[in-house]
């Protein structure tokens, strides 16, 4: 009933290392390996969108994961992974947010049905301030999330909303935004995940993650 894409063919330029993030250590695994297993526990099937640049550098992948290479952007690595999709619902990862927990992955199903998507997101600490043709607004922190992974819908709905976004040429950065302006009338969910479900972006990520595996249960 549930498949899960993992997005993993991304350069991570800004890391300022010489290979994908996802393939650098985390302890005794690469980064990738610790969003997968979870992924494999909780799904019946997952879709690895891998470099083809990678693929000699990643350990051989289990029965149950299918393998695509990626495209030029985001939304073309997803729509490569979305076509090998068999269920009805799928649940989109970057593979640079190692701690993605069961518990989550639980909750998400609980809250998915036919006309609704799931949008994980991560509570705002800081003051948030908008800047528009150069006056400065204040917002409200406890209105504003910082969207994460997974995100979740139907795949059927998936499917079509990417392939329309490629006909028409408009670029998204994430896939309920995708979703959300094909849709409009779908609801979204959100479920709020703990705050070690960042993306490793930067090198401070990098040294964050460490520490925090250093401590995972």
């Amino acid at each position: 009933m549930y498949s899960a894409i993992l997005l993993m063919a991304g350069k991570g330029e800004r890391m300022k290392k010489d290979i994908n993030k996802v393939l650098l250590p985390l302890g005794e695994k690469k980064i990738y390996e610790y969003p997968l297993k979870v992924l494999l526990e909780t799904v019946d099937e997952v879709i690895c969108v891998i470099s083809e640049a990678d693929k000699s550098l990643m350990r051989k992948f289990p029965k149950k994961v299918k393998v695509t290479f990626g495209g030029a952007t985001r939304q073309e690595s997803v729509m490569n992974g979305l076509k090998l999709v068999t269920n009805e619902y799928v649940l989109i990862h970057d593979a640079a947010r190692p701690f993605i927990t069961t518990r989550l992955i639980d909750d998400i199903k609980m809250s998915l049905n036919g006309n609704t998507n799931v949008l994980v997101g991560l509570k705002c600490k800081d003051s948030m301030k908008l800047i528009e043709n150069s006056s400065i607004k204040n917002l409200d922190r406890d209105m504003v999330i910082r969207a994460a992974t997974p995100q979740c819908g139907k795949t059927q709905y998936l499917l079509e909303a990417y392939k329309m976004s490629l006909e028409d040429n408009i670029q998204f950065t994430d896939d309920l935004s995708v979703l959300n302006y094909y849709y409009p009338s779908l609801e979204t969910e959100v479920i709020f995940a703990s705050d070690d479900l960042f993306k490793i972006t930067t090198e401070t990520d990098y040294l964050l993650a460490e520490l925090i595996w250093r401590n995972y249960d």
